[in-house]
């Protein structure tokens, strides 16, 4: 889940328990010494929370529903889709905590730019919108399109690794009469969450129902995990 998605279970909590659901992304590892309880509580809180929704049947079987070329990258855009289902159930003044938990200097210098973004253009609330959402979505993709670009110029080791794959999952492709997504074709610019963003909108009233049936098993886990 994505920022509003984990808030939504977490609300009921403390600043700080709410606080460390909303930066666990921006957290590495499982030594959490560094933290305070109540913060170190909500990134677990929200560990568990998308381990739970990765694993859960109903996400499985929209990973089947996608096209194949997007398939990998699908739960970044599933996250988004599900933030845009709860936008509208956000009271005001919720909205307004999370931006003040978000302005805190304690937040993980990985996610700042992010927080920047999502502040300057009151994300949180613009959600709502579906022309919003698929254009955030389109944009992660061409972030991580971005940062593929710049680990293979800066290494020509995983450039020359790139290429053999590429042949030769398009020699393989080539003889079977396929056509797939390739590694390459990701690697050389591609897209696949701008690619994916048709279908999402195509498909919303499928990915509401659906999440009409995943959503009560996440509250659940907030009755014995809120702080």
């Amino acid at each position: 889940m994505n920022f509003l998605g984990h808030a939504h279970l977490s609300l009921a909590g403390s600043d700080n328990f709410l606080f460390g659901n909303l930066i666990a992304d921006g957290v590495r590892g499982s030594d959490l010494s560094g933290w305070s309880p109540e913060i170190e509580a909500g990134i677990r809180f929200h560990r568990r929370c998308d381990a739970v929704i990765d694993a859960h049947p109903e996400t499985r079987w929209l990973l089947t529903q996608v096209p194949p070329a997007s398939r990998r990258v699908a739960g970044i855009a599933f996250d988004m889709m599900w933030d845009h289902l709860l936008a509208g159930e956000m009271h005001d003044d919720d909205i307004e905590r999370l931006y003040r938990l978000l302005a805190r200097e304690e937040v993980p210098s990985r996610l700042s730019s992010l927080i920047e973004w999502i502040q300057v253009r009151d994300a949180l609330r613009r959600y709502q919108e579906l022309e919003f959402t698929l254009s955030t979505i389109a944009s992660i993709g061409e972030r991580m399109t971005a940062r593929r670009r710049i680990r293979q110029t800066s290494d020509p080791r995983q450039q020359s690794d790139s290429r053999r794959l590429s042949d030769s999952r398009r020699q393989s492709d080539t003889r079977s009469g396929r056509r797939t997504h390739k590694v390459g074709d990701l690697e050389a610019g591609a897209n696949p969450l701008a690619d994916m963003t048709p279908w999402l909108a195509d498909n919303r009233a499928m990915l509401e129902d659906s999440f009409a049936r995943l959503w009560p098993d996440m509250l659940a886990l907030r009755q014995t995990s809120v702080i």
